[in-house]
């Protein structure tokens, strides 16, 4: 654990604007006049502090697989500290404090952000998380006391879900858990990417709502001399190729639109999808949606880092020497797309919108319904049900040249496991 928790004086914090503003301690401190800003309500409450962590992730040179950890953390601290002020009828993900009548929730979920984001990044970035918090506490509308009360709540509510996620291995050296391997159907550094693969430690950081990050394992790859391993190179290695491919301009241009990182996208769907939710509602949907995505990325790197599965730029360079007469290969064959660096099975690409698609698929109680979705430089396509965006997402990962096909229908359907799981397992209503 990098920062102690922190507490709050035995009386009740009162946040005098403009002239004092309350400490980490919570502890109230002469200081130069803040300004407030226009008070955030709903889901850009929500998003705003989610927005600065990713910001505080960049700026301290974390990996951003490691800040979205801690995104779903300040998530379920928020929810814990807005479920507990409006006396929601939900389980908490750790904690409800008491709250006195009249409690201001956004105060609560503000506290419980800034009080997350204190102990999650390092003393360097104390001061913009400061500001950014006194600011927002001064543009409330609400009383001082609604505010104290509010700040005392989130502020519970944060240090129980980070005393709840201590010792979960997210702060693991980044390599922790890699070996390097060789050999036939092995993973190694791949063309364009990193010498070393993309934080391995992920395979280890317990999950949300579940202990064991293998509980979602696939079972191992196809062997490389099987008909399905046989077909998938093939079709790789004619479709995803750099340059005299099969692939067709539209193809191409699926390929590109999934191409930023799945969590990401995801994460910034279902906070597309928040918008216009009440606050307690869209506390809820945000943190179990978040949460399931980083559950389908730890189940992802558990079973990467423990399959160690060849990449396809790998293996059709190899294809003449791996013992399957049927795989010719090609010796100079480049992917259209990079590849990312860390091993191939399964695609994470399907297996954290899989996860996402789940969870949607339990809140909305259908799985046909329309939605618009964000991908490479903020471009809009819309979709119109679960099993469209499946085959799609899927499709763009083997028309780049990066995952074999069973390796996206594995990912799909492992998420999909996760994402139900966690929605029907996490904040759950109240019996």
């Amino acid at each position: 654990m990098k920062r102690r928790l922190y507490s709050l004086p035995a009386l009740a914090v009162v946040v005098v604007l403009f002239a004092m503003t309350a400490g980490r301690d919570g502890t109230l401190t002469s200081h130069a006049a803040v300004t407030p800003v226009t008070p955030f309500t709903g889901s850009a409450l929500l998003d705003d502090w989610g927005n600065r962590f990713a910001m505080l992730g960049t700026i301290v040179n974390e990996n951003p697989l490691r800040t979205q950890i801690r995104i779903a953390i300040v998530q379920l601290a928020m929810f814990d500290a807005v479920n507990a002020v409006v006396d929601g009828h939900y389980r908490p993900f750790v904690s409800k404090p008491a709250s006195p009548p009249g409690a201001s929730p956004e105060a609560a979920a503000i506290r419980a952000a800034y009080i997350v984001a204190l102990h999650e990044f390092p003393l360097s970035q104390s001061l913009t998380i400061e500001l950014a918090y006194n600011a927002q506490i001064a543009g409330l509308d609400a009383n001082d006391q609604a505010k104290a009360d509010g700040i005392e709540v989130g502020q519970l509510a944060a240090n129980k879900v980070l005393a709840e996620r201590e010792g979960d291995n997210r702060n693991l050296d980044e390599l922790t858990g890699y070996t390097p391997g060789s050999g036939l159907g092995v993973w190694i550094p791949t063309p364009g990417g990193s010498p070393v693969p993309q934080t391995p430690f992920l395979q280890f950081v317990r999950p949300f709502g579940y202990e064991d990050p293998s509980r979602f394992r696939p079972p191992a790859p196809p062997a490389l001399d099987s008909k399905t391993y046989t077909n998938d190179y093939k079709e790789i290695r004619d479709v995803g190729r750099f340059s005299d491919s099969t692939r067709t301009a539209d193809q191409s241009a699926t390929a590109r639109f999934w191409s930023p990182s799945a969590s990401a996208l995801w994460i910034a769907n279902i906070r597309s999808l928040a918008s216009g939710m009440d606050l307690l509602t869209a506390a809820r949907f945000e943190a179990i949606g978040i949460a399931a995505v980083e559950n389908a990325l730890i189940a992802t790197w558990d079973a990467k880092f423990t399959y160690m599965f060849w990449r396809p730029v790998t293996a059709i360079r190899a294809g003449d020497i791996d013992g399957n007469s049927e795989t010719e290969g090609d010796p100079t064959w480049i992917p259209f797309l990079t590849t990312p660096s860390h091993p191939e099975y399964p695609a994470a690409h399907t297996t954290v919108g899989g996860s996402a698609l789940g969870f949607y698929t339990v809140w909305f109680d259908n799985d046909e319904f329309p939605l618009e979705f964000k991908g490479l430089n903020n471009a809009v396509r819309t979709y119109n049900s679960v099993k469209e965006i499946h085959a799609e997402e899927a499709n763009a990962r083997v028309w780049g040249g990066m995952h074999f096909r069973n390796s996206t229908e594995v990912g799909t359907a492992v998420g999909s496991k996760i994402g139900k799981y966690t929605a029907t397992h996490l904040l759950k209503p109240m019996d």
